[in-house]
């Protein structure tokens, strides 16, 4: 356990008994009013006690009750020592539920900090919110920006990292850690918002990778010019992909299953890191051990896409890999065209 971790418990520790302490004070004033009236007022039973004792601490007012001497003398002291404890009680509740939300605010952030090439996703309209379940579902690492509280309690809920701004800040996009993301999804409801995002993207991380969604087709040449990698019209988008169940509907449904899990299959690409394990071995000898891996093409830095590589052709650092095959195996390539690069680092 690390001392920053230590410090978090110590503080909920301390935070959950001082909430104790204000509870226990609350309810031995509220039984001693009660007890207190009950003694004091003769035609009065417990209920009608709580009930004065509780409008007395809380200096709603007491109507029309009448009190005896007695009952005015105890009242008086109940006044003193109830609304003293009352404001001391409900002030550790207030403080107590702003330390949560900071403490919450803290422990994100402390898991952002520690990301690396991970994604950041601007915005969680229908867009957002499909992706981030899709890179959930591969095991991706990624954080959440958008300003709208009930989409961010969504994310929150979610389990995802999530941050409550916007990113058209720059603030925000350092805080998701974008000097050291490999991508930021650009998919606000506004194509003005998408621009922006993507010009402070592309400044504060010159390598990264950038998809951008626009609304209007025509504004799809600004978004380059202003730094997108890609740029995703959803209107065209749904277009093509309705042209495609109609022209070629088997190719269309492979695609679809291959996003799903339990279809048993999985199409995807691997990057081969400049330390990973996989660099200067065969396809023949990687794919003795996960047979289920079919080898689709082979995108290397400098000439182009191999499509159906040969057998003794042999990983080269930066090779993009484009493989189907059983979720699992594909999982495991992942890992191990990156596991050496996580061990170098560490």
């Amino acid at each position: 356990m690390t001392s920053s971790d230590q410090q978090v418990q110590e503080f909920d520790a301390a935070q959950r008994s001082r909430l104790v302490r204000a509870a226990l004070a609350l309810l031995v004033v509220v039984l001693f009013g009660t007890g207190g009236f009950a003694l004091v007022q003769d035609e009065w039973d417990v209920w009608k006690s709580l009930y004065f004792t509780l409008i007395t601490i809380t200096t709603v007012g007491y109507g029309d009750y009448g009190l005896t001497p007695a009952g005015e003398r105890f009242a008086t002291v109940l006044l003193i020592v109830g609304i003293a404890t009352a404001t001391y009680a409900f002030g550790q509740f207030v403080q107590a539920a702003i330390s949560y939300q900071l403490a919450w605010r803290h422990r994100v952030q402390k898991n952002i900090d520690h990301l690396r090439d991970h994604f950041i996703i601007c915005g969680l309209g229908r867009v957002g919110k499909t992706v981030c379940q899709r890179l959930a579902a591969s095991s991706m690492p990624f954080v959440v920006i958008d300003k709208n509280a009930d989409r961010f309690s969504w994310a929150r809920d979610h389990g995802y990292l999530a941050l409550n701004g916007s990113g058209t800040e720059d603030e925000y996009l350092i805080k998701a850690g974008i000097k050291f993301a490999r991508g930021v999804v650009c998919a606000t409801g506004t194509d003005s918002a998408n621009i922006v995002t993507t010009l402070s993207a592309r400044e504060l991380n010159p390598d990264l990778v950038i998809v951008s969604r626009a609304d209007d087709h025509d504004a799809v040449r600004k978004f380059e010019r202003a730094g997108a990698s890609s740029v995703v019209a959803p209107s065209l988008t749904g277009g093509n992909d309705i042209a495609d169940l109609l022209i070629r509907p088997h190719l269309a449904e492979f695609l679809k299953q291959s996003h799903r899990v339990e279809s048993g299959y999985r199409l995807s690409e691997v990057t081969i890191d400049a330390h990973s394990e996989l660099v200067g071995r065969t396809l023949r000898e990687y794919g003795l051990t996960q047979q289920s891996l079919v080898f689709v093409a082979i995108n290397r830095p400098g000439r182009g896409t191999q499509v159906r590589p040969g057998a003794d052709e042999a990983f080269q650092a930066g090779d993009v890999v484009i493989i189907v095959g059983e979720p699992d195996a594909v999982l495991e390539m992942c890992d191990h065209a990156r596991a050496s690069m996580m061990a170098a680092a560490t």
